[in-house]
């Protein structure tokens, strides 16, 4: 069984919804998405909207839920594993969750596939350590500029 990726920061970043058929520029195919995995699934028939073109594919050794849907071809909409990963309401979880499960070919789909969010949380972060040294900077400039003050005021009142 594959060791489930719970404390990665990056991944927690990335989005889950970006899958999903209806908000996705570039849809999955779900036979390439079903290529990925390294793990057998099995195809549900008894789930809610199954009559109207959803599809599930499960694994419940490793508790993987894939859902699709069938717009014009069969695409990937969802996963769900292990057990609430990256939300603590649910178990949605990003592809890179997945990436013990996933062929070489699966993985690096997905890392050139969510390369433009990748960049952004890195950039986010660079981001991030530019304010906190301007924010230092100046409690540094504050600190010296008391410390100067300070000294004035005691060299003040000594003879």
């Amino acid at each position: 069984m594959p060791k489930l990726i719970e404390n990665m920061t990056l991944i927690k970043e990335l989005p889950h919804d970006k899958i999903k058929i209806n908000w996705n520029k570039k849809p999955i195919l779900m036979a390439d998405f079903l290529s990925f995995l390294t793990i057998p699934v099995e195809k549900s028939t008894e789930h809610l909207g199954a009559s109207t073109g959803w599809t599930r594919f499960f694994n419940k050794e490793y508790k993987l839920e894939v859902g699709g849907g069938i717009v014009d071809k069969h695409y990937l909409d969802s996963l769900q594993f292990g057990t609430k990963l990256q939300n603590q309401y649910n178990n949605y979880v990003n592809p890179f969750y997945l990436f013990d499960i996933l062929t070489p070919e699966g993985k690096t789909f997905f890392l050139k596939y969510y390369e433009d969010d990748i960049e952004k949380v890195l950039n986010k972060q660079v981001e991030a350590i530019l304010y906190a040294k301007r924010g230092l900077k100046q409690k540094e400039d504050l600190l010296h500029a008391m410390e100067v003050e300070h000294n004035s005021l005691i060299n003040s009142i000594t003879p």
